[in-house]
């Protein structure tokens, strides 16, 4: 063991009382620092990855459409039998691949009116995203027969007075007025007011015929990847494989995605990114100067230490060095109980979900959490690198202590 880090360890909190409430202080501020931003990260991680879920679980992740032409397009058709759709099945990250088809349609009552877009996808598509936001009722069944089911938001039902079981008169507005009849087999609420409102689920042989559609020409193809895959990073996979696959009877299609369909979910997450870099940023000066604070009130109350040791041959820099080991002791106990209290707070959040919020303004029902330990780790790193060079700029006092002013024969 050296001789500063000998000594560091045998450095007490001090004498005074000043100097054992700074100490105190000190590391209780690192403590709530690191809780804050382990909860603020958390917090922004679990917004994106529940924005993300329920964006990408309406529209898929990644889209091929006809250039020109929204996803939502129910006039320009094209062939799903693409000659590069296994290859894109089979791509690593990509989870499904789905045609759909899209009409719009007019549900009226004896008291009220509202417009939707009707989703029409077959026996094979995803339904896990519906099943977790269904609340009442059970998921559509599209196999065999043509089926008259259609699932419907529980906003939408409530506002338009339907319940499970009832029939759903619908007018398809054309070139002539089409009426068709459905069932509603199920409500689901999955937060997003915004869009599922506007949105229900049918077959998509239903949709298909009301446009005049072949069986297999579709609005466009909805791409799902795996949570930890990037958006962007797909899309540009996406168009990659297109330009090395297509053949010449493919039809060009374009690559869209997510984000760009629902930019402003996702621009109001960057903000979120901002305000949470502001406040990492803001937590890790306060606690670091809290610990200039607390290692100057040793130093002071240590001032004739500092100079004895200067007199028996140690240099400034290892006079440093004991401070700094005695700062990185109050600062390691300060981000432990920290992560203790920040960790345990989330998890408390996350499995009960104690804290509620108004799904119309946060598109979420509570705060949502979500823990990632190579954020916590990474978090950890840079605030003790920072909080630590914050403490280093108070070593220059130790320099300017000269050992025969402090020095006194009590």
């Amino acid at each position: 063991m050296s001789a500063s880090r000998f000594i560091a360890s045998k450095l007490s909190d001090g004498d005074g009382r000043l100097s054992r409430t700074s100490n105190t202080i000190a590391w209780i501020s690192v403590c709530l620092s690191v809780a804050i931003m382990i909860i603020a990260i958390a917090v922004v991680a679990g917004f994106k990855a529940e924005i993300r879920a329920r964006a990408t679980g309406f529209m898929g992740s990644v889209m091929l459409i006809q250039p020109g032409q929204s996803p939502l397009n129910e006039q320009y058709p094209f062939s799903e039998n693409l000659s590069y759709r296994e290859r894109l099945q089979a791509e690593p990250g990509i989870t499904g691949v789905s045609g759909v088809a899209w009409r719009s349609g007019l549900i009226k009552t004896d008291e009220n009116i509202g417009g939707l877009y009707f989703k029409g996808v077959d026996s094979l598509y995803d339904f896990s995203f519906f099943a977790n936001c269904l609340v009442d009722g059970s998921l559509p069944d599209y196999h065999g027969r043509i089926s008259n089911d259609v699932l419907l938001s529980r906003t939408t039902a409530s506002k338009l007075g339907f319940k499970v079981g009832d029939d759903v008169v619908v007018y398809f507005i054309g070139e002539e007025v089409k009426v068709r009849k459905f069932k509603l087999c199920g409500l689901y609420d999955a937060g997003l007011e915004e869009i599922d409102t506007k949105m229900a689920v049918a077959d998509r042989r239903h949709v298909q015929r009301l446009n005049g559609w072949s069986a297999d020409e579709v609005s466009s193809i909805e791409i799902r990847i795996a949570p930890e895959t990037s958006i962007e990073f797909m899309n540009d996979r996406v168009e990659e494989l297109i330009f090395t696959s297509m053949q010449e009877d493919d039809k060009p299609l374009f690559v869209t995605n997510v984000k760009k369909l629902y930019g402003h979910l996702f621009d109001w997450l960057s903000l979120l990114d901002l305000n949470v870099l502001m406040i990492l940023l803001l937590m890790v000066v306060v606690a670091g100067f809290n610990m200039i604070s607390a290692i100057l009130i040793i130093l002071f109350e240590k001032i004739s230490t500092i100079g004895l040791l200067k007199a028996l041959g140690m240099t400034s820099r290892e006079v440093t060095k004991v401070f700094l080991l005695r700062a990185g002791a109050l600062v390691a106990k300060g981000m432990l109980w920290g992560n203790i209290v920040g960790i345990g707070l989330c998890l408390i959040q996350k499995f009960t979900r104690i804290i509620k919020l108004d799904p119309a303004n946060y598109f979420v029902s509570a705060v949502p959490i979500h823990l990632s330990v190579g954020s916590i780790l990474l978090l950890n790193i840079i605030a003790a690198i920072l909080m630590m060079a914050i403490i280093s700029l108070s070593a220059r006092f130790i320099s300017r202590v000269s050992p025969d002013r402090t020095m006194r024969v009590e």
